[in-house]
Parts: structure tokens; sequence; C-alpha cells
């Protein structure tokens, strides 16, 4: 049962990393070998979780962060795995932001099935931003003095 909710989770991510920012009535349909999204009806009174200036922004966001690096860092925030994070990885963090970095990790936290995690979830984030930034500076150290 864990093991299908993390792969769940993942699929969520991998599949569509901006899509939950759209709605909050996304459901999964899943089998063996295909994960996919589909939206369930909207009520009247569903509203979106995220403004639309906040959900554009976001999108930005992750695609500054790059494909392949988005779901390393969900695994390593969200899941908990302790991945490495690629070097080009970590540039990509540093150079999207520590704003984006952290409206990224609150979406996610805003959702209902990661809220009562929060405080986890925060720590973690902010490990990584600080794993990944003196990893980055000590790469590519700004101009001496």
């Amino acid at each position: 049962m864990a093991s299908f909710c993390k792969v769940s989770i993942m699929a969520f991510f991998l599949l569509a990393s901006g899509a939950f920012l759209s709605s909050p009535a996304l459901a999964f349909e899943a089998n063996e070998q295909d994960f996919s999204l589909a939206s369930e009806p909207s009520s009247s009174s569903d509203q979106d979780i995220i403004p639309p200036a906040l959900r554009h922004y976001l999108f930005q966001c992750l695609e500054k962060l790059g494909e392949e690096c988005r779901p390393l860092f969900f695994a390593r925030i969200f899941i908990g795995e302790k991945n490495e994070i690629p070097t080009s990885c970590c540039q990509n963090l540093v150079q999207m932001g520590d704003k984006c970095h952290t409206a990224i990790t609150n979406a996610v936290i805003s959702r209902p099935e990661f809220s009562g995690n929060a405080t986890l979830f925060r720590t973690r984030s902010e490990e990584t931003w600080t794993t990944c930034s003196r990893l980055v500076e000590i790469i590519s150290p700004g101009p001496s003095a």
C-alpha cells in the first residue's frame, strides 16, 4: 500500500508537475502500467486553491527547475528519499531562486494530502536549498573582493 502511494505521488508530480495547481478537483486513474490525471467534474462550489497569477508564477518556476530535476527534488522533499541531486539540478534550483523554491514547496503543502506534514516538508525543503546553494557556491564562487 505504501509503495502504491509513493508511486502515485511520483506519477502525479512527473506527469503533471504543475497540473495540480490548476484545480483542486484532480483524481488519479491508475493501473499497473499507466498513470494519468483526470479532472473530476467541478461543482459550482469548487474554487481554485491557487490564484491564476500565482499559478502562472509557479509554472515559470517549474520550467526553470527543469523536467529532469523536478522528480528528484520532489522525492527528496516530499517522500524523504536520500537521493543524490546532480550538480546541474542544484544549479537550476539556485538559478531559479529561493523565492520560487519556497513558493513551489508551499503550493505542494497546500494540497490536503501533504498539509499534515508541512513542518517536515519545509525543513527538508530548507535543507535541500542549503545543500544546493553551498554546492553551487563551491563550484562557482562569486567575484573576489
